[in-house]
């Protein structure tokens, strides 16, 4: 005799089976999905950077430099797997250093002359792989759909409001000041957009100089690599103990001023009709 198993039996049982493959699906991707550390460290040539610190030999004048702030964003971060292939790293974004893609990076720690900053530090991004990471590339700025907000009403890390200059103009994609032997108030380099024009809501509709530096190292090990930004080699054509009349005391990105072009060359960012090369303020590193 044969038993026929009744249609609601036989519709519950497939959907057991169903949901029972499911399951090991997402536990097996869950197994695949790696947590990814990429370490960072702000150098000055050879030394580490540090708050409190007094650095010599820097620009062409080789001056002094006694730091003031250092703080940065980084952006659409991708990772390279064994084949080859780029994928987006998916950021953490149960920690207040990151939100939907922008990750701060703050090398200043409040003490010695950096009291515009904080005492917390980050020098890591996080986020999850699928696959092992052999290479790593990213933006150091803010994408345009979030650069042109409110820093007031924005998640953390975008409510800095010490890293943003208004709505239109938008963040302050670097933030990096120091009293030098010729500027002892301060010398100072922001990073941002600039020649962005308004659209009908708050906001820009577009900017002429999107200023956002691109680094790609094709081999880069999360486990043994840390990538650097270092302060002399940023500085290293530019004179930091003067600065050009009717312009700001450094570089504020304005695309007319003639203190930019040196940092904007080694940024590998166009500036004054200059073609631009590649950068060489970031570099990798062993630690």
């Amino acid at each position: 005799m044969h038993s026929v198993l009744p249609q609601r039996a036989l519709s519950w049982a497939l959907a057991f089976v169903g949901l029972t493959f499911a399951a090991c699906d997402a536990d097996t991707t869950e197994e695949r999905a790696r947590h990814v550390e990429l370490h960072f460290a702000a150098m000055v040539g050879d030394l580490p950077f540090a708050c409190g610190e007094t650095f010599v030999g820097l620009g062409t004048t080789d001056t002094s430099f006694e730091p003031m702030d250092f703080r940065l964003y980084v952006s659409a971060v991708e990772v390279r797997d064994a084949t080859g292939d780029w994928h987006p790293l998916a950021l953490d974004q149960d920690t207040p250093w990151q939100h939907q893609g922008v990750a701060l990076l703050d090398f200043e720690d409040a003490t010695g002359r950096c009291q515009n900053g904080t005492p917390e530090t980050r020098t890591v991004v996080t986020g999850w792989a699928q696959d092992e990471v052999r290479g790593v590339r990213f933006e150091v700025g803010v994408p345009f759909a979030l650069n042109h907000s409110d820093a007031s009403t924005a998640p953390s890390p975008l409510d800095q409001t010490a890293l943003f200059w208004n709505w239109l103009g938008g963040y302050k994609f670097v933030r990096l000041e120091g009293a030098t032997t010729g500027l002892e108030t301060g010398w100072q380099f922001h990073l941002g957009s600039t020649g962005c024009v308004a659209g009908d809501a708050p906001g820009a509709q577009e900017c002429a100089q999107g200023n956002r530096v691109r680094v790609e190292w094709t081999d880069f090990d999360p486990a043994t690599s840390v990538g650097l930004f270092d302060v002399a080699a940023l500085v290293r054509d530019s004179d930091l103990d003067q600065h050009s009349p009717s312009t700001p005391r450094g570089c504020m990105s304005g695309p007319q001023d003639p203190d930019c072009a040196g940092i904007f060359a080694r940024l590998g960012l166009a500036h004054g009709g200059a073609t631009p090369g590649p950068q060489s303020f970031v570099r990798v590193g062993s630690r």
